[in-house]
């Protein structure tokens, strides 16, 4: 996993709040923020404790220090007195949706603390559980699976499912309604109740494996808080225009980009060309984990009939593209083919 499975959350797991909830970074935030806010010096021992908190403390162990000087040097941007050149950043970049995130935090930093305090997190995790069980249209949610921790601090407006637990940026919970609060909570809880039924040894065998696991992960559960459409989510939900616009442009080329995806699997398959160069073709057009591929598909299924087949096999990444091509009245110019190639890579990972 040396280029596809690059995040930008990086997260080791420890328990508090009822081994549900960890706010710890969120508090050391605001304890930071407090002093910055202040004119005051913020200490060594303040930034070991941001340091070791349990979402950041990954941040300052990892190789170079990138995200917790991202951090760390935008809270001394936004509420202190660091000046920095906004307009030497790109739109899209980290640095750039850390600082709108922290200048959206500045706006409405007593609310947001008040937030903290006064909000039912527990609350929120049942109801998105429950709203995770409506979406698969079960009687119950497996009691086998093992639900990770929510632990949420101040990056960028996202939320990662990550091995040991979910992370989740607190502004965006706290500008979200409750209902899309619920709706996002439950998305990322079907990553991790799908992981309970993937087959992790075909999905981390190799990058392409990756890529083509993760579309169908991506795609269906995007239908959980994203049915309104890319531009009407990350516009007025996560509030980013640039996202939108992004967003938007790859959803609009998601068929061509399907075809791609065949063209350049084939080409592997027939040992045309290698596994690396297999990869850096597909990284032109997997962008962002697959999602806008994997709506677009997933789209195509609900619109034909299939939705209830789909969620069926919402685990098994080659009856994800079946569907699609069943979708498209086999008009789509996948070809059994393709879907053979599939069917062969992952039968015996999925009887």
């Amino acid at each position: 996993m040396k280029k596809i499975l690059v995040i930008l959350f990086l997260i080791k797991c420890s328990f508090s709040f009822a081994q549900n909830v960890d706010l710890t970074s969120v508090d050391e935030f605001f304890k930071i923020a407090d002093c910055l806010k202040n004119g005051k010096e913020v200490s060594t021992e303040q930034w070991h404790q941001f340091d070791s908190s349990a979402a950041y403390s990954i941040f300052s162990n990892y190789k170079d220090n990138r995200i917790s000087n991202i951090v760390k040097s935008t809270m001394q941007s936004v509420f202190g007195d660091l000046n920095r050149d906004k307009e030497s950043e790109n739109l899209i970049s980290l640095e750039s949706l850390v600082r709108t995130n922290y200048e959206e935090i500045n706006e409405n930093y007593l609310k947001i603390k008040e937030f903290r305090h006064s909000y039912d997190f527990g609350l929120l995790i049942s109801n998105a559980k429950s709203r995770l069980q409506s979406f698969l249209g079960c009687d119950s949610l497996d009691t086998s699976v093992k639900w990770k921790p929510v632990y949420f601090l101040f990056l960028s407006a996202d939320g990662k499912d990550m091995d040991d637990a979910l992370v989740i940026d607190f502004n965006l919970i706290y500008k979200m309604t409750e209902e899309q609060r619920i709706n996002f909570l439950a998305h990322e809880f079907f990553h991790v109740y799908r992981g309970h039924f993937e087959n992790h040894e075909f999905n981390y065998a190799n990058d392409i494996n990756f890529a083509i696991d993760m579309i169908a992960n991506e795609g269906i559960a995007d239908q959980i808080d994203k049915y309104m459409g890319y531009r009407e989510y990350y516009s007025n939900i996560i509030g980013s225009k640039e996202l939108a616009e992004e967003f938007v442009s790859l959803y609009s080329k998601a068929e061509q980009d399907i075809i791609t995806l065949q063209t350049i699997l084939l080409q592997y398959a027939d040992k045309q060309i290698d596994k690396n160069t297999c990869i850096d073709k597909l990284l032109e057009i997997y962008k962002y984990n697959g999602h806008a591929l994997g709506f677009y598909m997933s789209n195509q299924i609900i619109k034909a009939g299939l939705r209830d087949e789909m969620i069926k096999e919402f685990h098994n990444p080659y009856e994800f593209y079946r569907l699609y091509l069943l979708a498209t009245n086999n008009t789509s110019p996948l070809s059994n083919e393709f879907l053979n190639f599939l069917k062969k890579a992952t039968e015996q990972y999925y009887k």
